[in-house]
């Protein structure tokens, strides 16, 4: 097998707030998944991200507390990098696009595409409060989305995807005064997608994308191609000098604000002194990007379309979770809707929560991702047996099974392999229970198994580290490190010690639950 290396880079979080479970469970924690497991088959992983501080959402928010906004970005970054802690997920690469090296790395790319072809100056409409005397973009502006009539922002319908067009947003009123806004035409700098269209299409075609996603992609190509708008008349973001026209109007962060992955690889390449070009065009390095449905067109179709436009490879994958739910209503900061990621893994275990959270991942497209007190109560019951299982068995070492897989249980790993690495992790999951119980733990306490014990906690690793490394070390010394291959059959051995730490999985606490069930007037069995 060759060693590969994995980019892996979830979705840039705006630092206008903490991130909630819908957040974490959509994106940073299968980012992780990802990243861990391919670590335990011997890959280089690496977790890379950022925070996208030029986006509007910033401007909202310093305008309603009345604080300068970098000021208000560097509170809430402390409060995502706790949220991430506090999940056990750690980036490898973490990048600010203020900071002057994403300035000039955005300034490059652009360069880029404008040498290649792909940039032109058009005529375009920004929409213009006439009230408060400037031009407005993204969340400044609020209206109803042509396609489905859903109330969305002046850039992207969450409801339908829809990439929106100023000029043809439907009542749209400026969200600091609340007054209508007018068009008003101006230059713009476009992204000529409509020039590489055939080479997109079939790059998407041929690809390991999910087949919904390249629906998606493909359909837009073909029923809705245009131009792109790549800069805007904005106050806040990385600034255009060139082309003369458009000097002084700053990059669109739907393209500048997701190209923080490529600032942050460069700098992970900087960093294992190597050249970012050999490697990204290198066969054996794979690129995937993590994201909920709203990031899914400019990436899909932007982000792709700005790589194979500069000569480099289409993403391996991207794995889109639909926006997850709670109790069956979108997370919603606005209405108070919503579990805060730092402040619930100090009530139940984040193991027990990175597992619940895990489970909710579904194909995209089911729109079933719904987070549920009584889920979590099962998620913790579940666990817990599945220990309860691996202490019995350590209790009694008298007989050692030293053998290795079966022909069928090797099957059910080999499965599980092929599931994560097309980021199934629906499938992943389900395969742990299938080995579970194939393996039979529990049922002959007498007997340890010590590979089918140590494969069983590889398995577990990447959504649950902590339980894993905490009973792998136990049960086969501090030495011991996941892995779902041959080496697993050299450990022949009893068990070094009985787990006398509590259970991860203990029951969720009544007050925990109760507290819930208020907060969000929910009459939920806890039973």
């Amino acid at each position: 097998m060759n060693t590969r290396t994995f980019f892996v880079c979830p979705a840039p979080p705006c630092p206008n707030g903490k991130l909630h479970l819908g957040h974490i469970g959509g994106v940073y924690l299968l980012t992780d998944l990802f990243v861990r497991f391919q670590r335990m088959r011997g890959h280089r992983a690496y977790h890379v991200t950022g925070a996208d501080e030029h986006g509007t959402y910033m401007v909202v928010k310093a305008r309603k507390l009345g604080r300068p906004i970098d000021e208000v970005a560097q509170l809430h970054i402390d409060e995502i990098m706790d949220c991430l802690r506090a999940m056990h997920i750690e980036p490898d690469v973490f990048i600010r696009t203020t900071d002057a090296t994403h300035k000039q790395n955005s300034l490059k790319i652009f360069r880029e595409l404008e040498a290649a072809g792909y940039i032109d100056v058009r005529d375009g409409h920004q929409l213009y409060c006439e009230n408060c005397d400037e031009f407005v973009a993204d969340s400044l502006a609020v209206g109803l989305c042509p396609a489905c009539d859903a109330s969305t922002d002046s850039n992207l319908c969450e409801n339908c995807g829809l990439a929106q067009q100023h000029s043809k947003l439907r009542a749209p009123v400026h969200t600091s005064c609340g007054k209508p806004l007018s068009l008003r035409p101006i230059e713009q700098a476009v992204f000529d997608i409509p020039r590489m269209a055939a080479m997109l299409d079939d790059a998407i075609k041929g690809s390991e994308w999910d087949q919904t996603i390249q629906r998606k992609a493909r359909a837009w190509l073909r029923d809705e191609l245009r131009p792109l708008p790549m800069s805007r008349i904005f106050d806040r973001g990385v600034t255009l000098e060139a082309p003369a026209k458009i000097a002084g109007q700053t990059l669109m962060t739907w393209f500048e604000g997701l190209w923080c992955f490529e600032t942050g690889i460069r700098l992970q390449c900087a960093r294992d002194e190597v050249n970012y070009d050999t490697v990204m065009r290198d066969p054996d390095t794979r690129l995937l990007f993590f994201m909920g449905q709203d990031n899914r067109f400019y990436y899909t179709i932007g982000v792709t379309g700005s790589l194979l436009a500069r000569g480099y490879p289409l993403p391996a994958n991207h794995s889109i979770q639909d926006f997850y739910k709670l109790e069956g209503e979108k997370f919603s900061t606005s209405r108070d809707h919503a579990l805060w990621a730092d402040e619930v893994s100090r009530q139940v275990d984040p193991s027990v929560l990175r597992y619940a959270l895990a489970r909710i991942a579904k194909p995209f497209g089911t729109n079933n991702n719904d987070f549920q007190i009584g889920e979590l109560i099962r998620s913790a019951s579940h666990i817990l047996a599945w220990e309860s299982a691996l202490r019995r068995d350590s209790l009694h070492s008298a007989n050692v099974d030293g053998s290795g897989l079966t022909p069928a249980h090797d099957d059910i790993v080999q499965r599980y392999i092929t599931a994560m690495d097309q980021v199934r992790f629906w499938n992943a999951l389900d395969l742990i229970d299938e080995y579970f119980v194939a393996t039979g733990f529990g049922t002959s306490p007498e007997t340890w198994r010590p590979v089918h014990v140590s494969v069983f906690l590889s398995m577990l690793h990447p959504v649950m580290p902590v339980l894993a490394e905490r009973y792998g070390n136990v049960f086969f010394g501090e030495n011991w490190t996941p892995a779902l291959g041959a080496n697993a059959t050299l450990l022949a051995t009893p068990p070094r010690a009985t787990a006398e730490f509590p259970p991860f999985g203990m029951p969720i606490a009544d007050s925990f639950i109760r507290q819930y069930q208020s907060r969000f007037q929910r009459a939920v069995d806890a039973a």
